[in-house]
Formats: C-alpha cells, structure tokens, sequence
C-alpha cells in the first residue's frame, strides 16, 4: 500500500470510529493537550481575523500530503494545491464568507507517538456568507491529527463533520445564531447588515 493511500486509510478509520479510538487508550500527558489547545486558540484568533492565508502556518508544510475535509465540501482535498486554493484563493476571486467566527470545545487529545497526535472535538461556527441572507450558526464535530515540528505542533489532516446535511437545516441554523453575532460582523465588515 503506497503511503498516502495508507495514511488516507488510517485517517478514514480514525474519522469513522473516534469513540472507539478514544475509549481504548490513556489521554496525552497534560503539557500535549495543552500544546494543541494552543494551537486550536490561534486557529480561532486567525479565522475571525479572516485572514484565512494565514492558517497555512498552522500546517505542517514538510508534509506532501495534507489532508483537509470542510464540511461544506463533498470530498477530501488532499496535497497543497487544493488546500491553499480553500485557504488562500487566487486574487481577484471573490471570498464566500463576509465574516466567519469558530470556536473550538470539547476537546480530547491522545498522542499516537512522541511526534503524533489526534484531537476530536466540536467546533462552533457563526458566519454570514455573501449568498446567504442571514448569519447562521452551527456545531459540528471535528478530528484532526498532528505532527510535532520544530515549531511546535502542527496540522497533517482535519475533518468537519456535520451532524445533518447544512441547506437542511439553514433554517434552524440561522435561529441559533449567537446574540452578539451581529456586532461581531458588523465590526469585521465596517457595515450594518
């Protein structure tokens, strides 16, 4: 088995069965949790600053094969060039999200090995997309697997999964938008809705 398709399946297994997973092993020391939790905060800061080309620091860019699946998405992207077209699209392309904020909780690590390591959790998510009449709000569970660099611990793979299918339940997810959303996006905008 080549080594991507080996590490497509091994993170195909890991996805499909996390409680599993988590259930069969002893958690991370404390001082690894607490490494990816600050990895996960940044993440958060760099998503509602919408500079989403700045998430790419977060990734292990040694690695050929990154693994990346939005929720929004119907397939893997799997090696740089899809992940930085998402991340980081060309210029002139106009951006979907007018304001995005993500908030990481729930949050369980188990190290693999000394330089590996996976996180499940859930990710709160409040946006207002350019096509979309009101903001909406979701929570949707998440794994992701990393690799500790020399600069610390970094992205190889990462997962959304949503619970429903998202045009199903626009409607309930435009309802359970945070109060303070608006203020959020009309700061990040410089505009009112």
């Amino acid at each position: 088995m080549t080594s991507l398709k080996y590490v497509v399946f091994c993170f195909w297994i890991i996805c499909s069965m996390p409680a599993m997973a988590l259930e069969s092993t002893t958690p991370s020391s404390e001082s690894v949790t607490e490494e990816i939790v600050a990895l996960l905060r940044e993440t958060e800061e760099i998503w509602a600053s919408q500079d989403t080309e700045r998430l790419k620091e977060q990734w292990d860019l040694e690695d050929a094969d990154p693994i990346y699946l939005a929720g929004e998405q119907p397939n893997f992207w799997i090696g740089w060039e899809q992940i930085n077209a998402y991340l980081d699209p060309p210029k002139g392309m106009k951006r979907p999200t007018q304001a995005i904020r993500v908030k990481f909780y729930d949050i369980t690590v188990r190290q693999l090995a000394p330089d590996l390591a996976f996180a499940a959790y859930w990710m709160r998510t409040d946006m207002k997309l350019i096509f979309t009449p009101e903001p909406f709000g979701s929570d949707n569970r998440v794994t992701a697997v990393f690799r500790k660099t020399t600069n610390g611990w970094k992205y190889v793979t990462y997962a959304e999964a949503f619970q429903a299918p998202n045009m199903y339940i626009q409607t309930l997810m435009e309802k359970d938008v945070q109060d303070d959303y608006q203020e959020f996006f009309d700061e990040v905008t410089g505009k009112e809705k």
